[in-house]
């Protein structure tokens, strides 16, 4: 714990209180001497506190400060006397203040409140960035912590969502104030004889945050559970240390599973523990579209059944406009809105090249004896009886319930179920080239011949084709 001693006969006792908390975070996270930390300075009681004390820690510490302030622009006259506001304590303390004007935030906008918490921390990231900042310090308090979990409770969030919010990160972010009540709070400012602004918003019973704030809460404390904020803090506290040990299991995990294509391996994932199961999928999300905001629980619990139960052709929908794709065993995210595949039907030239750039593939023809005709090399080549193609050949898409009877079978075989056996993925399925003759299907390139055309002692002029894809496929997909 740091000692603030040169503010001892000086400071009161709700002062030293508040700088001995906010003193003791700084010395858990560990912020370096000469160091330089932003400082998210909205105008309200919290931000105004935590200018405050990281001023008079200082000297302490030996860090440098700067404040930034956004003008979201929503409300009007109330804004600009915010940013107005922040300008003139920044004067008075002798701090420097970096200010930006939001773009494109208006009442009507949809979403206001996450789209406005976006911008607020990308405003931040980019002044850090410019500035070489190492820190940049938000106001949350052990009140703001409280309502967090409860949110989360109410939206059903899973050990990580109650986890909350950290002293220390995501990235340069740190939060020295956790341990601080709003009651603290405002007796500090009190103490120090410090003003603030107070946003009309954070009153309005049409945002649920504050109505956990002003009713929820309250209610449950006074008649169901006293002292319930600061047990949420303390449950939020240890759903952390459970996070951060299987986030550390897991990592290795994901380590072990991720392929150069950004898939996950799944072989095996149904053996591991259901716990280890959902924090690998959480990480694995987190990995590839950089954020677990609007992720539920339900989310994370569906695309886990999905990994560990199947089916093993199936996708499910995510915010963000993205979407899980499992295809065997590999789990892959992309965007959710993939335009439709297009229909084809190509008919292919009795001699020479055909190009199929719908299926991506190219069809050689020719035409020989049969005693010149050696046996098809694999089974992306192909022989026919010419008298029994009358009406040549044509590529196209595979259509629902087509069938072909394999060469030397009985009956026939639904082609979905031939795409299945040999592992071709749902969304390859649309374009991937199927051959037919007079209506028939003849011949899947690559998968399955059909018995009709087949070159027997009688066939005198055999008709060969061959099937190349354009491109090869990139490992792994």
């Amino acid at each position: 714990m740091v000692v603030v001693d040169s503010l001892i006969l000086v400071a009161s006792e709700h002062e030293m209180r508040f700088l001995r908390k906010v003193a003791g975070a700084l010395a858990r996270i560990g912020v370096r001497r000469d160091a330089l930390v932003v400082v998210a300075l909205s105008g309200g009681a919290d931000s105004v506190a935590l200018v405050r004390a990281m001023l008079a820690l200082r000297e302490t510490f030996g860090y440098r400060l700067v404040a930034a302030h956004l003008n979201h622009r929503i409300r009007g006259a109330e804004s600009g006397r915010d940013e107005a506001f922040v300008r003139a304590l920044g004067a008075r303390l002798g701090i420097e203040v970096e200010v930006e004007r939001a773009e494109g935030l208006t009442a009507g906008t949809p979403n206001l409140e996450e789209r406005a918490r976006e911008y607020r921390y990308g405003f931040f990231e980019r002044l850090a960035e410019r500035r070489h900042a190492d820190y940049v310090a938000l106001a949350h308090q052990a009140d703001d912590q409280a309502e967090t979990v409860m949110l989360r409770l109410l939206r059903g969030a899973g050990a990580s969502g109650l986890s909350a919010m950290g002293e220390r990160g995501p990235g340069r972010i740190i939060r020295p104030m956790l341990t601080v009540t709003r009651a603290e709070v405002l007796e500090y400012l009190g103490a120090i004889d410090e003003s603030f602004v107070s946003d009309s918003t954070n009153v309005s019973r049409e945002i649920l945050r504050n109505r956990v704030r002003m009713e929820l809460l309250p209610m449950l404390e006074r008649e169901y559970a006293p002292g319930l904020g600061g047990r949420l803090c303390e449950l939020a506290d240890e759903m952390r240390e459970v996070d951060d040990f299987l986030r550390i299991v897991a990592g290795e995990e994901m380590a072990r599973r991720m392929g150069a294509d950004g898939a996950l391996a799944l072989s095996g994932f149904a053996r591991l523990h259901p716990a280890l199961q959902r924090v690998l999928v959480r990480l694995f999300i987190e990995s590839r579209i950089g954020s677990l905001r609007r992720i539920s629980r339900a989310h994370v619990e569906a695309i886990r059944r999905l990994c560990s139960e199947g089916p093993s052709n199936a996708s499910l929908d995510l915010p963000h406009g993205t979407r899980a794709v499992r295809v065997y065993d590999r789990l892959s995210l992309g965007p959710a809105r993939v335009s439709p595949s297009p229909r084809f039907s190509v008919p292919i030239a009795p001699s020479g090249t055909t190009v199929v750039c719908e299926a991506g593939f190219a069809f050689e023809a020719e035409t020989l004896a049969a005693k010149q005709a050696s046996l098809p090399a694999n089974k992306w080549q192909a022989l026919f009886d010419a008298r029994e193609v009358t009406q040549g050949f044509v590529v196209r898409n595979f259509r629902h319930g087509d069938r072909i009877n394999p060469l030397g079978m009985k009956g026939h075989r639904k082609v979905k179920d031939v795409f299945i056996d040999a592992r071709i993925p749902r969304a390859g399925r649309t374009t991937f080239p199927l051959v037919e003759s007079g209506g028939e299907l003849v011949w899947i390139p690559g998968l399955v011949r059909a018995g009709k055309a087949a070159v027997g002692e009688g066939t005198e002029t055999v008709l060969r084709l061959t099937a190349h894809r354009l491109q090869e496929p990139s490992q792994g997909k």
